[in-house]
């Protein structure tokens, strides 16, 4: 992340525009590469540019896009997003992980895992993001902060090959 994308994300969260906001300007952006590089583009004008945010975008985000694009840092618009995720994340104590699975857990084991992780990482919550891996054999792997709990099936075979490539 660059400084000005801290910035921007800073100055974003105290805009104190509403999370689901936020989500469909970063929607709207993902969906339409051809939108994002005409607001990227010199040739296109400032007059056209702020028509186009008016238009497409909602209105909350009119006057943010609109510096973006007069200072010439729209192009910072992803780590923007990014950043004001981890921001979000930490003012409101909460840690974004993310649950890899071969069978999926029950709202129980849910549950556990999220009481495990507030309590390894002293937050208040957990944002668990669950996500199918057949691949994994069976087990789960854990990501949360920099921290990779690895307890599948596949995890475990390669650990063994390592052991044993170091024998031989």
């Amino acid at each position: 992340m660059t400084q000005t994308s801290i910035n921007y994300a800073t100055v974003l969260y105290e805009l104190e525009i509403p999370k689901e906001i936020i989500d469909e300007t970063e929607r709207i952006f993902t969906e339409n590469d051809i939108l994002y590089k005409s607001l990227l583009s010199p040739i296109v004008s400032k007059n056209s540019k702020d028509n186009i945010i008016d238009r497409v975008f909602p209105k909350e985000m009119h006057n943010f896009l609109k510096v973006l694009c007069h200072y010439n840092s729209i192009d910072y618009i992803y780590e923007i997003f990014d950043e004001y995720k981890t921001i979000t994340y930490e003012k409101n104590g909460i840690l974004p992980a993310t649950l890899e699975y071969v069978v999926e857990p029950d709202k129980n084991q849910k549950q556990g895992i999220e009481n495990y992780l507030c309590h390894k990482f002293g937050k208040d919550k957990v944002e668990l993001n669950c996500i199918y891996k057949p691949e994994l054999i069976g087990g789960f792997v854990i990501n949360a902060g920099d921290v990779e709990i690895d307890r599948s099936v596949k995890g475990r075979i390669e650990q063994l090959q390592l052991k044993l490539e170091g024998h031989f």
